[in-house]
């Protein structure tokens, strides 16, 4: 029998199990899932697909916050009347730019780009979801603090 030589082309680490990225629990269950998907894309090298599943969570973002518009740049757009800053806009418009060339153009973008993009929307979600929560969360427990003692002192 002759000798059979193998050429490894690519190690896949099976345990432990990769870490994807997510999004913070406060986000909206549809937007986690399409952000978590596309970083399972980003994980396995499937940047075009990344950008156009993070493209997609962006487009949860809006129908969560019922933003108007005939399309995504107008929905987008209409966050402002939704009180998101004008930052965070731009940087979502970055996320719809990214996917849009992505799936209609076929361009492909490094990893750092797709990794930039997601980083993007992770902010958008701090902002726009999670501080506002935490902001009324801190506020109801100074209430009841001060109910507690109103009701402990009134006497």
């Amino acid at each position: 029998m002759g000798d059979i030589k193998l050429k490894v082309t690519r190690l896949q680490l099976i345990y432990p199990s990769q870490q994807h990225r997510a999004l913070h629990e406060a986000a909206p269950l549809k937007m986690r899932e399409m952000f978590h998907e596309g970083a399972r894309c980003e994980s396995a090298g499937a940047l075009r697909a990344a950008a156009a599943m993070y493209r997609a969570a962006v487009e949860e973002l809006c129908a969560d916050k019922q933003a108007a518009g005939g399309n995504l740049f107008e929905k987008i757009e209409g966050l402002t009347s939704k009180g998101v800053s004008p930052e965070i806009v731009a940087d979502l418009h970055e996320a719809r730019t990214l996917g849009n060339w992505s799936l209609h153009d076929g361009l492909s973008f490094s990893a750092g780009e797709v990794a930039d993009v997601a980083l993007l929307i992770e902010e958008a979600v701090m902002v726009v979801y999670v501080q506002p929560q935490e902001r009324a969360a801190l506020r109801a427990a100074r209430k009841e603090r001060r109910d507690q003692y109103r009701a402990k002192h009134k006497s």
